[in-house]
């Protein structure tokens, strides 16, 4: 999405990179919290003692290797430690900075909404583009969708939360007053794009991002109704391929626009 707004040409090696990054810690994550799952994924569980520990392991330092290899051949070092920064602390949270969940609250929710924010920048700096207000929007916009996000998760996840004494803000105001903090978060999501736009920070068709709410209530419901069916997590985790669909649809629109009435007399 953020390359497409800011006309950054991505190259396969970045993206490349990034889904390592992610896939490695998600992969981590969800083997070492196996045993913890059961309380909230049972299914997700199942499928991770059920495969062979070594092979999944293999599967990280493999993901590991080949970042590394990325980065030395088509970046620098400043990259790469950036990218490897990015990686450690994704690879510590559940070994090191959970237990801090335990102890400041919503941290869990600021902590991987923060990473996702700072992905904005990491771009930015991988291709050498100076970091400016807009990046910084943008980044907020990210931050904020994915507050959402974990937070309607969390409030899924409430019950389990609670006994392993995870402050997650569900855990701490319950399931209404988190929904309701859930429709704040988007109405200032609305505003912060809306004032982008208006003080011509952020160019216009990024407002057709605010769609997004409508395809978020979507999947709301079936995320907090159900906590085994896979397809709800992938309509959530999803979401970020839909800002990039709606951004692609909003320059479209804007281009199309200025000859709607070339337009309507070709047909009419």
């Amino acid at each position: 999405m953020a390359s497409i707004i800011f006309a950054i040409p991505i190259t396969w090696d970045f993206m490349l990179i990034i889904y390592l990054i992610f896939y490695t810690i998600y992969v981590y994550d969800y083997f070492t919290g196996a045993e913890e799952d059961k309380n909230n994924y049972s299914s997700r569980s199942e499928y991770l003692q059920n495969n062979d520990e070594k092979m999944l392991l293999a599967t990280i330092y493999g993901s590991i290797v080949a970042i590394a290899f990325t980065y030395l051949i088509y970046s620098d070092i400043k990259n790469m430690f950036i990218g490897f920064a990015i990686l450690v602390l994704g690879l510590m949270y559940h070994s090191h900075f959970k237990s801090i969940t335990k102890k400041l609250p919503a941290f869990k929710n600021l902590f991987v909404s923060l990473v996702w924010g700072l992905l904005i920048y990491t771009m930015f700096v991988y291709y050498g583009y100076q970091i400016d207000i807009s990046a910084m929007v943008i980044s907020a916009f990210v931050f904020l969708r994915m507050i959402g996000i974990q937070i309607m998760f969390d409030i899924r996840d409430i019950e389990g939360d609670r006994i392993k004494g995870l402050l997650t803000i569900p855990a701490i105001f319950g399931h209404d007053k988190s929904l309701s903090l859930l429709k704040m978060l988007n109405i200032v999501t609305l505003i912060l794009l809306v004032v982008g736009v208006y003080m011509e920070i952020l160019p216009i068709f990024v407002l057709m991002i605010m769609l997004i709410m409508a395809y978020s209530v979507k999947y709301r419901g079936k995320v907090l109704m159900s906590r085994n069916d896979n397809r709800c997590y992938i309509l959530a985790a999803g979401e970020p391929v839909v800002w990039a669909v709606l951004v692609c649809g909003g320059i479209v629109f804007s281009r199309l626009v200025p000859y709607a009435t070339d337009i309507g007399t070709m047909m009419f």
